[in-house]
Parts: structure tokens; sequence; C-alpha cells
């Protein structure tokens, strides 16, 4: 057994008295858990302590928690891997959520986000139709595997800085999932989805890798490129996220470098009047302080190697 505090948030909506810390103090072996530590201190020192918690085995992703400035499942955190040098641990509710009781927060808009993408299966058949059930290869299962392994903890979603600055984003785990059924070959509903997901801000992503941190690995970023992917197939590609992608690539698969004059025409769009007035101000600024980049590029030594790349690699371009 060991001495640990809990160095605890505490609030409670209720009440309306303004957030504060409470450090509890336990003795308690530190191979247990984090959540360990919360259910002992609870049921042994003060029953207010508030949080959820369910399976303790990281398969609900209920007793989802920041620790330590980490966003992390409680139940699958190892005390002896977080103390800090004071031989405490700071808990705190999740970001990017409005808490309601200590660690337990609204999760309204993670749920709206997720049910807006329709989360099951629409085959364009009925099931009456079919004697069994509707069967999927193994090559196409392992395209949806991963996903199928998040437990909707919403750490992606507590992780992501774009949902900090612009709640509108649908969040990691709702493009995943929306992926999941994007690339199930029993659906139906394929462009519908992906037009979904992407009115839901899907090209808002800042690729930092938060969400990469997700402790069932599902990956979410990646399945966010795939679904980016997606949409490029299938041709919407008239706003300016799509647009700036295909430009990039198109500028660096011609020259080996970003063109920027091109980039930031490409971007606004070439017959974009409206957009293209509001940048010039920028354009003029920048041609006083002698920032305009060269308006013709000319490739790169060996830019044949860049473009095998981008054919190995099957990068769309514009």
């Amino acid at each position: 057994m060991s001495k640990i505090t809990l160095d605890l948030f505490r609030f409670d909506e209720a009440t309306g008295e303004d957030p504060r810390r409470e450090r509890v103090d336990i003795d308690f072996p530190e191979t247990s858990t984090v959540l360990d530590a919360l259910e002992y201190a609870k049921a042994e020192v003060d029953g207010s302590i508030t949080f959820r918690r369910s399976c303790r085995s990281s398969i609900c992703g209920s007793c989802s928690m920041n620790i330590n400035g980490t966003t992390g499942l409680a139940c699958k955190t190892p005390i002896n891997s977080v103390l800090r040098e004071d031989r405490s641990v700071r808990i705190d509710p999740m970001p990017n959520f409005e808490p309601i009781k200590d660690m337990v927060v609204h999760m309204d808009p993670f749920w709206d986000k997720y049910s807006r993408l329709k989360p099951y299966l629409q085959p364009a058949d009925k099931d009456s139709d079919h004697e069994r059930e509707r069967r999927v290869s193994p090559e196409d299962m392992k395209k949806l595997v991963a996903v199928a392994n998040c437990v909707m903890c919403a750490t992606c979603y507590a992780l992501c800085p774009v949902i900090s600055v612009d709640p509108s984003f649908a969040g990691p785990a709702a493009i995943a999932y929306a992926y999941r059924f994007i690339e199930d070959s029993r659906d139906a509903q394929t462009s519908e989805r992906v037009a979904q997901i992407s009115d839901d801000y899907l090209w808002l992503c800042a690729h930092c890798y938060a969400c990469s941190y997700c402790p069932k690995h599902v990956d979410p970023h990646d399945r966010i490129i795939d679904t980016k992917r997606k949409s490029v197939e299938l041709g919407m590609t008239n706003a300016p996220g799509p647009r700036h992608a295909l430009v990039v690539s198109k500028t660096i698969k011609q020259t080996g470098m970003l063109a920027e004059n091109e980039v930031i025409v490409g971007t606004v769009g070439k017959f974009n009047f409206k957009g293209l007035l509001k940048i010039m101000p920028l354009g003029l600024r920048m041609a006083a302080k002698g920032k305009v980049p060269p308006l013709i590029m000319h490739p790169v030594p060996k830019v044949d190697e860049i473009r095998t790349i981008f054919d190995a690699m099957e990068v769309p371009v514009a």
C-alpha cells in the first residue's frame, strides 16, 4: 500500500457554485488503476465524488477523463504510470465538454454528431429478401475491423484542438464511424453518408494527429484521410477544403514545390470573383513587403521521383 493523493476537479452544475479543486489522500496500491483509486475514494472517503464507469475492462468507454492533462480511460491507466513527483494524480473532466458534476460531462454534442450520420446499415434491399444474414468477404471485413473496435469513449473528441475552437466540426469519432459504413460493401448510402459528414465540416481537420491517442487503436486520423479521399472520388470538390487539397497535390506533383500563388487562387476558386476580391488586400500587402512567390515555378531536380510517390500512393490531384 502507498500514500497517494487524488487532485480532483469538483463541480456541481445543480448548485451553481464555481469549480474548485480538492485533494483526497488514500492508501492504495500503485499497481491499481486510476479508476480503482477513484472507486476506493468514493466508497471510503467521500461518497459525493462523481464519475462515470461501468465495465472496468476498457470495453464500454464510460470512464474517459483527463488524467494529468491527457484524456484517456481511467480503467486502463495504471496509477504508477501517472504519479507526479508529489505522489499525486490530477483528475479532471474531459475537455471540449461542459461538466455536469465532477468528472461527468454533457455528452449531447458528441452523440448528436454521431447520430446525424445514421450509424446503422442501410442496404438497398430488405431483410426478407435474404434467407440468412448478409455476407461480407474477409477482405472487405478487414477494412472495418479497426473502426469496429471503437467504444465511443470520446477521447479523440476531447483531444481535438479543432473542436476547441470550432464546435461545428463533426469530430474524429463521428468521421471514423462514417467511414465504417462508407466502406461496408453491404451499405447502399455511401454518397449520402459522405455528403452528410462533408456538411459537418470534414475538411476542418487540421491533421495534428491528436486523435491518434486512441485507447482502442482505432486511429481516427487515418479514417479521416480515407473519408476525404472518398469524398473527392465521389466528386464532392466544390468547397475550399477539397479544392485546397487538390491544388496542393497538383502543384507539388508538377514541380516538386508548392506554388503558393496557384494554391491561393485554387482554394478560393478561380471564378469566385467575390472571394478573390476579399483576398486582394492580402496580396497587395505581400507585394509591398516583397513576399510575392515567383509566378513561374520550375521543377526541382529529380521531380520524377516525387511524381512516382504520388502515383504509388494514388494521390488525387486537380
